[in-house]
């Protein structure tokens, strides 16, 4: 019983791992079961057994990535919220730069799926947008603001919109630069221009203006 249990686990997340590699190179409403079937070398109709439709199987994928980015964003404010603003911003962008190469699918994914044209057909987006919000509550939470919410919103409204863009689809931003998307060369421009961008509108957030 417990080996038809373990062998159960495994074909879900092997499912799960094939939809992931899907969706990333394919939108929501472009992925089929059957391309996710092929991927991971299974039956159309065991897919079918373990998520009855396409949507189910997008949230649980949708549901999958947005625990680890969560996980990750978390760990990285808990990391840095003791640390001087500059040097604790530019390690919290390391962490997610740093997330994004060991799991570069989970912004490819997010972006495919958030756009105006999709975000409310996609099952699942609730969750991508939970799980912003849940970052930026755990940032507000764990590090002391003098702003509105309005302005933390902002902030991170459009660190996020760069960040997704950056680290969603690196072949487009690193061919207007020239550079190879899987170089480190990359990586490291990538996390400078936020830096150089967002670290003076982060000093306005935070409470008593001190260095």
């Amino acid at each position: 019983m417990k080996k038809k249990k373990t062998d159960a686990k495994q074909t879900r997340q092997a499912i799960l791992d094939a939809a992931i590699h899907v969706f990333a190179q394919k939108s929501y409403t472009a992925a089929s079961i059957r391309m996710i079937a092929t991927q991971g070398g299974v039956p159309h109709a065991l897919i079918r057994y373990y998520f009855s439709t396409k949507g189910d199987l997008f949230d649980a994928v949708a549901q999958s990535i947005c625990a680890d980015l969560y996980q990750a964003a978390k760990m990285a404010v808990l990391e840095v919220r003791t640390m001087d603003r500059a040097h604790g911003f530019s390690l919290y962008v390391t962490r997610l730069i740093e997330f994004s190469r060991q799991k570069p699918w989970t912004f490819r994914i997010l972006l495919l799926n958030l756009s105006a044209e999709t975000v409310e057909t996609v099952p699942g987006r609730t969750r991508f947008i939970d799980t912003v919000e849940s970052v930026r509550e755990q940032m507000a939470g764990s590090l002391k603001f003098k702003a509105s919410h309005e302005d933390l919103c902002r902030l991170t409204d459009s660190f996020n919109a760069l960040l997704f863009y950056y680290l969603g689809t690196p072949e487009s931003a690193a061919w207007l630069l020239h550079l190879d998307p899987d170089s480190d060369s990359y990586y490291q421009w990538v996390h400078q221009t936020l830096v150089d961008i967002f670290l003076p509108a982060l000093d306005a957030l935070f409470q008593g203006g001190e260095k």
